[in-house]
């Protein structure tokens, strides 16, 4: 009785460190995928600190002109110009993709 009792829970102990050593594989995947998505939206919350600090500094110098530029042209023409004060400052060409990026998600959001 006292072995069948032994084997049981041997068995259970083999059961419960192969649960463990699964679940422990799923949360290191986890804990990667994670990682991987927090670095992005750093990268991307960065992009749009540098972008912010930009265009406050051209919008300093004339107030005025780029909401003049975007009653004019609309959403794809305020695109354009954001492009240009963006490369203007040489802002890097991967941070400009992601704000550009980042605005027309926007203006989409907006037009629903």
């Amino acid at each position: 009785v006292a072995t069948d009792k032994i084997a049981d829970l041997a068995g259970s102990i083999a059961t419960s460190e192969t649960e463990l050593q699964n679940a422990t594989t799923i949360r290191e995947k986890e804990e990667a995928e994670f990682k991987t998505g927090e670095a992005e939206l750093m990268d991307s919350i960065d992009a749009l600190d540098r972008a912010t600090a930009i265009l406050q500094k051209e919008v300093s110098k004339n107030p005025a002109a780029l909401m003049q530029v975007s009653d004019r042209i609309g959403a794809a023409g305020m695109i354009q110009a954001i492009s240009a004060v963006l490369d203007a400052a040489a802002f890097p060409g991967s941070d400009q993709k992601k704000l550009v990026a980042f605005v027309q998600s926007q203006q989409g959001a907006e037009d629903e």
